[in-house]
């Protein structure tokens, strides 16, 4: 994977898990996600822009302070790519931290596997 697909998919990525604005969102979604990605949790599945939308919705209730950062450099191998990153929840500081690997298929992220780090 080149280093501007890497650098775009982060800024994006970054710029996705951050965005309240549902339309917003929404149309930086298209420019990296495929139509139909399935994003993977220990706990559920979801597939589709629209499913993956609603849940970040959901992240966003009642928490103002809620900021997606990178960690580490995105890395990559092949057609795939990991990211390191941390979540701020909360008035008081509680930081969540995991990392996101992506499966890209013609050049759009196909797959997203979220792994969070135990707290």
């Amino acid at each position: 994977m080149d280093a501007q697909l890497m650098n775009t998919l982060q800024q994006t990525h970054t710029a996705v898990w951050n965005e309240k604005d549902r339309t917003t969102r929404d149309a930086l979604m298209q420019t990296i996600y495929a139509d139909d990605i399935s994003m993977y949790d220990k706990d559920f599945i979801l597939t589709g822009t629209a499913a993956v939308s609603d849940f970040i919705d959901k992240l966003f209730v009642g928490d103002a302070n809620f900021t997606f950062t990178v960690a580490k450099p995105m890395e990559s191998t092949q057609n795939g790519a990991r990211l390191y990153w941390d979540i701020r929840t909360g008035p008081q500081p509680n930081v969540l931290t995991g990392m996101d690997f992506f499966v890209l298929e013609n050049g759009k992220v196909a797959h997203l596997f979220v792994f969070m780090d135990a707290q």
